[in-house]
């Protein structure tokens, strides 16, 4: 029994459109896939680095803040010194060198990451996942001295992530954490 030229023609189109059916299904759900990974990992990433932060404020005292721009206000800008750490921004993988132009991080060519130096060692607070495109802290002077910190993180660019879901996968972090809890009798 052999089979006829239109027979096969009807044949192979049902297989073409059932396998273009299930590689856009395919596609989806990588995609989905994909951003639950990057939400995790941004979420892994802010939780790390503030509990860091929170520990080491609580450990020692915010000496000041300090900005690039000649304003020199020292309650608000993109550099944070404690006691005898220091916070900021880098994108530099190597010697993890303080960034000046904090503007560069805004392109997506540009993995900014935060790096805590306490004289001792230089580290990198978050990992290759995520890179920073802003960081604002600022100091409040109320009874207790607080640091607000201000944020915004996307994906990095190095995991090949397409740039329309790095632009849907971005997160704006705003957090208080105050320096010291003072009992008093």
């Amino acid at each position: 029994m052999w089979f006829t030229l239109v027979e096969i023609m009807v044949a192979i189109t049902i297989f073409m459109i059932v396998m273009i059916s299930v590689m856009q299904i395919f596609g989806i759900s990588m995609n989905l896939t994909n951003k639950v990974d990057i939400n995790r990992q941004v979420q892994e990433n802010v939780k790390n680095l503030t509990e860091t932060i929170k520990e080491d404020i609580r450990k020692n005292w915010i000496t000041w803040v300090w900005t690039q721009v000649d304003s020199y206000d020292l309650n608000s800008g993109n550099w944070l010194k404690l006691w005898d750490i220091k916070y900021y921004l880098s994108n530099d993988n190597e010697n993890l060198v303080r960034l000046f132009d904090v503007e560069k991080c805004r392109e997506l060519k540009n993995n900014c990451f935060l790096v805590k130096d306490d004289w001792i060692t230089k580290s990198k607070l978050t990992n290759s996942w995520v890179a920073f495109e802003n960081l604002d802290f600022q100091v409040m002077w109320d009874k207790i001295k607080k640091l607000a910190i201000n944020f915004v993180m996307r994906p990095s660019t190095k995991k090949w992530i397409n740039s329309s879901l790095i632009q849907n996968s971005k997160l704006i972090f705003q957090t208080t954490i105050s320096q010291r809890f003072v009992k008093t009798n």
